[in-house]
């Protein structure tokens, strides 16, 4: 089965995990999503227990989320 919402997230969540900061007009312009569907994303990962961090425009999932080590981890 086919899931495009889940299929954006992950890789939102891949991109706020990597080593480059994305403002969010260029996470906008890279996945093809709309401003507020970011921000929406966004908000979704913080209730989920992550901690976001933002400067300006850039917007990051921080490293002390209680998930991210398990996310970054190369198996």
């Amino acid at each position: 089965m086919y899931q495009p919402k889940l299929e954006r997230l992950l890789r939102l969540m891949k991109m706020q995990t990597g080593n480059i900061s994305y403002s969010v007009n260029d996470l906008s312009d890279r996945l093809n999503m709309s401003i507020r569907t970011i921000y929406r994303y966004i908000e979704t990962f913080r209730q989920a227990g992550f901690v976001i961090k933002k400067r300006g425009d850039f917007i990051r999932i921080d490293k002390s989320s209680q998930y991210f080590k398990d996310i970054r981890q190369v198996h």
